[in-house]
């Protein structure tokens, strides 16, 4: 079986386990996830945070991103431009927001932003650090672009893969992953 292959197989199951890992996510779990997820930053030097918008069963960051603006950290969102590569844009709840690429919303303010952390949204992920996104390589044609940039997954427990996820030479691996349950450190 070839990689795409592979990676399409790995993406179908897991896809369907987020989407009844998130249906069965209580107040608690978003409670230590989120605690979780600052416990994690506090490993590293930060001013500013990066996150997504949630589309279909990804776990919803924006009360992340909301929590480290009221603690004076810059948050930003995504933007997909043209050749397929993020800029960040920052982004707080009273920013106005428009439909971007696959009509996710976006920040429609460019105000561009180097994040010192970015929140990624997987499918699934492995004890090394790989990740399977919907696979369409935005993430992964753009976190070169972030060398200094920390890169955390953000997770259900559920979605860690006990096998290796096959990889390619231009997938990107995180610095760590935040779940519910747990702290993963890769680097």
């Amino acid at each position: 079986m070839d990689l795409h292959a592979q990676k399409k197989e790995i993406r179908d199951k897991f896809l369907n386990k987020r989407e009844e890992l998130k249906k069965n996510f209580t107040r608690e779990n978003k409670k230590q996830l989120i605690s979780n997820v600052f416990k994690l930053a506090n490993n590293f030097n930060y001013d500013s945070v990066a996150g997504y918008f949630p589309i279909g069963s990804e776990i919803d960051c924006l009360e992340i991103l909301e929590k480290f603006n009221y603690n004076s950290i810059i948050t930003a969102l995504p933007f997909v431009k043209e050749d397929k590569k993020i800029e960040f844009r920052i982004w707080n709840k009273s920013e106005v927001l428009e439909d971007g690429l696959f009509k996710i919303p976006v920040p429609k303010k460019r105000i561009i932003v180097i994040p010192d952390i970015i929140i990624i949204p997987l499918i699934s992920f492995d004890k090394t650090g790989s990740r399977i996104g919907f696979g369409s390589g935005i993430y992964d044609r753009s976190l070169p672009s972030f060398p200094k940039s920390k890169k955390i997954g953000l997770a259900f427990s559920g979605q860690l893969n006990k096998r290796v996820i096959p990889i390619g030479e231009f997938d990107q691996k995180l610095d760590a992953v935040a779940t519910e349950k747990d702290i993963l450190f890769f680097k």
